[in-house]
């Protein structure tokens, strides 16, 4: 499958449908770049994360992709352009995350270590735009609330057969591979994030063990 580099695809997996038409209409406020196609392709009754992900990657030729969940909404009208100049500007730049860590913590568990997250509530989006030169946080991981790539790289859904862990997970792969992995400097959040209170992490602590296995 030839790569279209003027095109971006939105990676969903979902299984709530309100959720998903609300993350759908923030998607199509968003500005689109001059000649920029933009996809928006849902995953529905994904085994795991990491294996919805990879359905979704194999199905697109778009050089960009957007994984993100369903109960994102991104409200940054420029996020396209945002991302394609953060891609543009160094080709070893594999992966963009809204929230990241410098490190991994020792235990594996992302929450615990240093967190790098920008937002400014004095400033509005009537004034705010994002310029390269605000800047940029490399990490050794992001969150997979939203992770933009530029090079597809196969999510481990043969370790990762769940929901938690295949963030980090992919993480280490960009890595691997020697991509840089970033944090923007958001003066603005780009993002809200309608996530739960109280977070189902019943395997969680499994998948904690095969991460320290493979990757630690």
């Amino acid at each position: 499958m030839t790569v279209d580099e003027n095109k971006i695809c939105f990676i969903i997996c979902v299984n709530n449908q309100l959720f998903y038409e609300e993350c759908v209409r923030y998607l199509q406020c968003l500005s689109i770049p001059e000649g920029m196609q933009v996809e928006i392709l849902a995953v529905e009754e994904a085994v795991s994360m990491a294996a919805g992900y990879n359905e979704g990657m194999n199905s697109s030729n778009a050089k960009y992709k957007i994984y993100m969940h369903q109960d994102v909404f991104i409200i940054n009208r420029y996020f396209i352009h945002d991302i394609i100049s953060i891609f543009c500007s160094d080709t070893t730049i594999g992966m963009i995350g809204m929230v990241g860590n410098v490190s991994i913590p020792e235990n594996g568990v992302m929450w615990s270590g240093e967190r790098v997250k920008y937002g400014n509530e004095d400033i509005t989006w009537k004034t705010y735009r994002y310029n390269i030169t605000d800047g940029m946080w490399d990490v050794a991981c992001i969150d997979g609330l939203l992770m933009a790539t530029q090079y597809d790289v196969s999510w481990r859904e043969d370790l990762f057969d769940g929901w938690d862990f295949y963030d980090i997970s992919q993480s280490c792969e960009m890595r691997k591979k020697g991509y840089r992995i970033v944090v923007p400097m958001q003066n603005c959040s780009w993002y809200l994030h309608d996530d739960k209170p109280i977070l189902q992490l019943w395997n969680y602590n499994k998948y904690r063990k095969i991460f320290m296995e493979n990757y630690m």
